[in-house]
């Protein structure tokens, strides 16, 4: 893949170029595209793009060129809730019964080809795409269980959030491990999960690199009509799945909790769409967004997308709801803002962390920041630092030590927080950006302010 200023392009070698020729020719890309399970892919010539440009590590040139459309933010699955990883599966087995009913299967089975954009749910690896052979074996199977499925059961069968272990291993779990995790009664008392989870474990302890034979493989041979029903009953199976988690969070319900009357809650909105509208915003993070009642203020004085990042998985489920429900340009991300996600993978480059895959055009910071100095002891310099860095304007909320929100904070602290107070706040936004505009809570002596990035 290469990022060529704002085109996105991936490049075809030798090696691919016949499988990528012969899926290509079947019109299957197409279809696929137009029931919205792949991504658009137009193929460029060198005349477009320079294929010079596109030289592999080894020095190849392509033998060919497809250009994508540029989704606005790359996500990657430790940052989705329970709804979005199974929609992602879901989506996933839905084109792999689709190709194969076209005489085309997929190579492998990761989410990171699953992306969300503006316009839906689409896997974005069009070369993993080749012609289908008599008598195969889903050869992606086993990542599609480390990396959808046994996150999936995680949290369906536990309660246990699934986040963690896969932001904690990029390649997803060992059916091995994972079955010591998930209740016995589950696995040996279910067919799905003494088939796909206890004695898929046991064949990916014998079938490991080290032993596989190739005579092994060629022993896996499948028929046609199996493999679509495995894909199918996986398919059923994932989509009657529940997330277990019992406890509804505090944030849940924080919209109807908190010190805000009802004209507070106008005013706060009213500010933000002013603010929306009068720069023209493209693309918005909206921090600590909770279930994403701003951003929806935003997105309908014409803001292009929102992502809503938060750490509180019941208001990010009902988030998406609202995504899916009002066909909004909003996407929810898990990402705890004091610890966001992280490069990681191959010489940390192969996820990449927040601040490396996208710029917002601007951002909300709406009640985060005294979580951020009190809850997790940041200094509020940093902070402020931190927030102006995410985009070169945003609306920042600040809350006084007097807020009953805050007083509950600092009864748990024993911490002098002596730089918590509006004068050093706003000496720190001034050494980094200005204040365009502001309003004052006389209820509360909360303070929203606008501002733009100096520097």
């Amino acid at each position: 893949m290469f990022q060529l200023g704002d085109r996105v392009v991936r490049a075809i070698y030798s090696a691919g170029m016949a499988n990528y020729r012969s899926v290509e020719e079947t019109g299957v890309l197409s279809e696929l595209v137009e029931q919205g399970f792949l991504i658009p892919a137009r193929e460029v010539s060198p005349q477009e793009i320079d294929y010079a440009r596109l030289a592999s590590p080894r020095g190849d040139v392509p033998c060919a060129a497809i250009e994508h459309p540029r989704i606005p933010l790359i996500t990657y699955p430790y940052e989705w809730t329970f709804s979005q990883l199974k929609d992602a599966a879901v989506a996933h087995l839905d084109l792999q019964i689709f190709a194969l009913d076209r005489n085309c299967v997929l190579t492998d089975a990761t989410p990171y080809n699953m992306q969300f954009s503006d316009s839906g749910l689409f896997h974005i690896d069009v070369l993993s795409l080749r012609p289908y052979r008599e008598g195969e074996y889903w050869v992606g199977y086993n990542q599609f269980c480390r990396l959808f499925l046994v996150p999936l059961l995680i949290e369906a069968w536990t309660g246990v959030p699934f986040q963690p272990f896969l932001k904690g291993s990029l390649d997803g779990m060992k059916l091995s491990d994972a079955q010591y995790l998930l209740p016995k009664t589950k696995r040996l008392l279910s067919l799905n999960g003494l088939l796909h989870i206890t004695i898929h474990a046991g064949s990916e302890r014998a079938n490991s690199s080290s032993t596989l034979k190739a005579t092994d493989k060629a022993a896996r041979s499948l028929p046609r009509r199996r493999y679509r029903a495995m894909l199918t009953e996986m398919r059923a199976w994932i989509n009657g799945l529940e997330s277990g988690r019992k406890s509804k969070s505090f944030w849940n319900e924080y919209s109807t909790t908190n010190s805000y009357t009802d004209h507070m809650r106008d005013v706060k909105r009213a500010f933000v769409a002013k603010f929306a509208r009068d720069h023209d915003v493209i693309s918005l993070w909206d921090i600590g967004g909770n279930m994403g009642d701003f951003s929806a203020v935003a997105l309908a004085e014409g803001t292009r997308h929102a992502v809503v990042i938060d750490t509180d998985l019941d208001s990010l489920e009902a988030a998406y709801v609202r995504r899916k429900r009002d066909g909004l340009h909003l996407l929810p991300l898990v990402m705890d803002c004091a610890d966001p996600s992280a490069c990681a993978g191959w010489n940390q480059e192969e996820r990449k962390g927040l601040h490396q895959r996208a710029n917002a055009d601007a951002s909300l910071a709406l009640a985060v920041v005294h979580h951020l100095c009190v809850g997790r002891n940041i200094p509020l310099q940093e902070v402020v630092e931190w927030l102006v860095s995410l985009a070169p304007r945003g609306v920042v909320e600040f809350v006084p030590k007097e807020d009953p929100m805050v007083q509950q904070m600092l009864a748990l602290r024993d911490v002098e927080f002596s730089d918590y107070h509006e004068t050093a706040f706003r000496e720190y936004v001034g050494q980094v950006g200005r204040i365009t505009a502001e309003h004052r809570f006389s209820e509360n002596g909360r303070l929203l302010i606008s501002y733009e990035r100096s520097r």
